[in-house]
């Protein structure tokens, strides 16, 4: 006979493993394929993890934002973990903030990206700040945050509809609306 508690165990880590390899993919495509616009490249984690976390469970989330920060901070040479701690303060803020709100809501995924990239992009300028000493905030502003907040609105609505629809796939849902 055999022990169910195995299997289970086995289920997780393969789950979680499949995970961090998707998030490996992600990254890689982030790093290679999306070129800078202007100096600027999509920051697609951070867009996956907030669109994300209207759709899916806080505690998922917060498990692809911490793997996906720490493979972040190993790609980029970032300490270890600022990323991390970034995508999940920025994931637990939107959490909070739009849980109530249902996701069937155009402005919706708008407003949590905003929230979002900002949630994150302070975390890491507090971060910087702290860890470094010579950090110029008006510099920063003007050249990370504001084009990166720009740039990840483009693709927000579409992505949202994208994993909106491949999620009720998954659970078997009407794929489209009906009134």
């Amino acid at each position: 006979m055999d022990n169910q508690q195995r299997y289970k165990i086995e289920e997780i880590i393969w789950h979680e493993l499949r995970t961090i390899v998707l998030l490996i993919v992600i990254m890689c495509i982030q790093k290679i394929f999306l070129a800078n616009i202007f100096g600027v490249s999509l920051n697609l984690l951070l867009l996956l993890v907030v669109l994300r976390t209207l759709i899916e469970p806080i505690a998922k989330i917060g498990r692809w934002a911490l793997y996906g920060g720490l493979i972040f901070d190993s790609v980029s040479g970032a300490w270890l973990g600022m990323h991390s701690i970034g995508l999940i303060l920025a994931a637990v803020t939107v959490f909070l903030l739009l849980s109530r709100i249902t996701s069937e809501n155009w402005i919706l995924p708008i407003v949590a990206v905003i929230i979002g990239s900002l949630v994150y992009y302070f975390c890491n300028g507090v971060l910087l700040y702290v860890l470094v000493r010579s950090f110029d905030v008006v510099s920063y502003i003007t050249t990370a945050v504001i084009p990166d907040i720009l740039i990840i609105l483009v693709p927000a609505l579409p992505m949202f509809l994208l994993l909106r629809w491949l999620r009720s796939m998954q659970r078997g849902e009407l794929p489209l609306d009906v009134y």
